[in-house]
């Protein structure tokens, strides 16, 4: 097994770069090709039953591959590498059994999942399996590349399947199984590789219990506020038309997909700055002011070519019948300089040096304030409405984010001029 390289890999950052490549081209295919072969009301069912899915895979993940890759980075043992594999997918069937009946009550409540034959068994199974991926055990054991590798695969598994498959307006129910499949596939040849590496998949309930309460600080900070932003489609689909939610969902697609850029970035770079806050917080500061730095940048120039361009390539990448989308795209798309400072702040410089408490209120008190937001509005507003409440949580957030870390005395630090307070100062000070 690979140790992990602490040094900043141009190798390993090209390799998920490319694969992101790929990830990128799978909705710039599909969704004008949806939109286009399905109709506005198929896509929209489309999009609604993607937010369910995504929604199950953030549950049932619930800051698992988090919590795993920071046990696994700090790990120099194969032994406990065994360990922690097998308690963190028992954890997983563990979410997975309250989830998949979660799961099935609210596709069954969605009038535009339910109407499509079968697709909220296959939305589920699929959102749940997914959860099971294996790109933090990769990342975190120094095999980024690897994870990449299998990740184009299954994209490329899964857009060959639905462009030959998916064909005319009755295809629709062909949309979700055929999705499920390529996620078997990709599972299986992770699982199929690591397979040596792991005395079994199951670990004692009172461990897996366990990960599950370690990881309960995490998921309410991240996986709370990303959960009810991954409904917000699923939620806009109870009560607006599936016009409305096709409009909001390749609006919100589009945004999630620039988003998106930072990931693979974070495969490879978070690892790296939780190992260097423990031992050169300096270099750890400074290396998350250049992502900010790079990112923030990027999400500027986004905003300024999509509300120049926006009126233009809606309607000629998706059709005409997509032109309510450009008002609500113009709205999310400020959502992005925004969510590059939420996620680097949180990402890179709060969670590496656990402040627990800190994640806590700030992702549950944001998570809340949306949902409140967001009802009334998408009930008077429709889909501008789910729009402006998106943006009004995600700025809810940065605020708070920004309080914590300065009242935590951490926000010098970050600039750059607080390196002189020490860490454990800092962490006593942020638990008063």
């Amino acid at each position: 097994m690979k140790k992990l390289d602490t040094s900043l890999s141009k190798l390993d950052l090209f390799a998920v770069y490319l694969s992101y490549a790929f990830r990128y081209l799978y909705p710039l295919v599909l969704i004008p090709y949806y939109g286009r072969v399905l109709g506005a009301n198929g896509y929209g069912a489309v999009l609604a039953g993607m937010s369910l899915s995504n929604s199950l895979w953030l549950l049932v993940n619930f800051g698992l591959a988090t919590v795993g890759g920071r046990e696994l980075v700090q790990s120099d043992h194969p032994g406990k590498n065994d360990r922690i594999f097998r308690e963190h997918f028992t954890a997983r069937l563990l979410i997975g059994v309250p989830a998949a009946v979660i799961g099935l009550i609210a596709a069954f409540r969605s009038e535009v999942i339910s109407s499509v034959p079968g697709a909220p068994y296959f939305i589920v199974v699929g959102g749940i399996l997914a959860a099971f991926n294996l790109g933090w055990y990769f990342a975190s054991t120094g095999r980024v590349r690897t994870s990449m590798m299998i990740e184009v695969m299954g994209l490329v598994m899964s857009l060959t399947l639905l462009i030959v498959f998916i064909r005319k307006p009755a295809d629709l129910s062909l949309v979700f199984p055929l999705t499920f499949a390529s996620g078997v596939v990709q599972n299986g040849v992770a699982y199929w590789l690591v397979r040596r590496e792991s005395t079994g998949f199951l670990a004692p309930v009172r461990a897996a219990f366990a990960v599950i309460k370690s990881s309960t600080t995490i998921f309410l900070y991240n996986g709370t506020a990303v959960l009810i932003l991954a409904a917000s489609t699923y939620i806009l689909s109870l009560m607006a038309s599936p016009a409305e939610v096709s409009a909001f969902g390749i609006s919100e697609r589009l945004i999630a997909a620039a988003m998106g850029i930072m990931v693979p970035a974070a495969q490879v770079l978070t690892p790296k700055v939780m190992f260097l806050v423990a031992h050169d917080e300096a270099r750890a500061n400074w290396l998350a002011r250049r992502i900010l730095a790079v990112f923030l940048f990027g999400a500027i120039v986004g905003v300024i070519v999509t509300r120049t361009l926006s009126e233009w390539i809606v309607p000629l990448a998706f059709g005409h019948e997509f032109r309510p989308a450009v008002p609500i795209l113009n709205v999310l798309v400020f959502v992005l300089p925004i969510s590059v400072c939420t996620r680097v702040l949180g990402l890179y410089f709060i969670l590496p040096r656990k402040l627990e408490r800190l994640l806590l209120w700030t992702g549950f008190a944001s998570a809340l304030l949306n949902l409140v937001v967001a009802i009334p509005l998408a009930n008077y507003r429709g889909a501008e409405g789910m729009a402006e409440a998106r943006l009004i949580g995600e700025t809810a957030l940065l605020a708070m984010l920004i309080f914590g870390v300065w009242r935590a005395g951490l926000l010098g630090g970050f600039f750059g001029n607080g390196n002189a307070v020490s860490l454990d100062a800092r962490l006593a000070r942020s638990r008063d």
